[in-house]
């Protein structure tokens, strides 16, 4: 049975992994500036030309491997990553807007161009942490969350994954955005293993029932957050 092994998350109030302990909260605020000393030890030279969207997926990303003990860089592993998003990277996408208007266009940026889709990141990541899992983005217009997640069990039960990220990534609502939606800022990503190693004890199990509803440990999830916070609650120690 599929089992949660790793959690990581950004959001305005807070940032953290589920072994540290870390006070979780996400909620509507300024989400904190991202540099590369805040979640990478080693250099990273691509991470200062990302994003901000991009910043903010690597780092939960990296933040959730971490704390499932998986974040050394290896040449390849089998490692997915399905993510849910309302706004995607529609903030890059008006930034980039931004140069394309003035001059037709002469002095459009071909920095933000790179990451004018919301998938770009998951490239970033995958080549961070030696992924070669399958990846890809579930945009919504609701705020259940659990898209990425149903997704990720149900891929394993297709044997499609044996080990994967499930999460949600979002900057906030851009300006002028035609639906309403108020997504809270930030992105909380966990690590979903279908046979996990005796490296750390997981945090518990997790699995789609009859009625397609996720389970973990015996408990209905109605959201992400929800999901979190049932992890945090189940800290588990380091493996002896």
């Amino acid at each position: 049975m599929p089992v949660v092994a790793g959690v990581g998350w950004i959001s305005a109030q807070s940032m953290g992994q589920g072994r540290k302990n870390t006070p979780f909260k996400m909620g509507s605020g300024e989400l904190p500036s991202i540099s590369r000393k805040t979640v990478f030890k080693t250099p990273y030279t691509r991470f200062s030309r990302m994003d901000e969207f991009s910043k903010l997926g690597v780092s939960a990303i990296g933040l959730a491997l971490q704390d499932a003990g998986l974040d050394g860089r290896i040449p390849k592993r089998r490692v997915g990553i399905v993510v849910t998003t309302v706004y995607g990277c529609l903030h890059t996408d008006l930034d980039y807007f931004e140069t394309v208007a003035p001059e037709n266009g002469a002095f459009a940026s071909p920095a933000l161009f790179s990451y004018t889709l919301p998938n770009c990141f998951l490239g970033e990541a995958a080549s961070r942490f030696g992924l070669t899992g399958p990846g890809y983005v579930v945009s919504q217009q609701g705020v259940s969350d659990l898209s990425s997640t149903r997704a990720v069990l149900e891929d394993m039960d297709s044997d499609d994954f044996e080990s994967a990220l499930a999460g949600i990534c979002d900057l906030g609502c851009p300006p002028d955005f035609p639906i309403e939606i108020h997504k809270t800022p930030g992105a909380a990503f966990v690590v979903v293993q279908k046979n996990p190693d005796a490296v750390l004890k997981p945090y518990g199990s997790l699995y789609l029932n009859q009625r397609q509803e996720i389970i973990f440990n015996g408990k209905k999830m109605l959201n992400f957050i929800e999901l979190i916070r049932a992890c945090l609650k189940v800290i588990p120690e380091m493996a002896t």
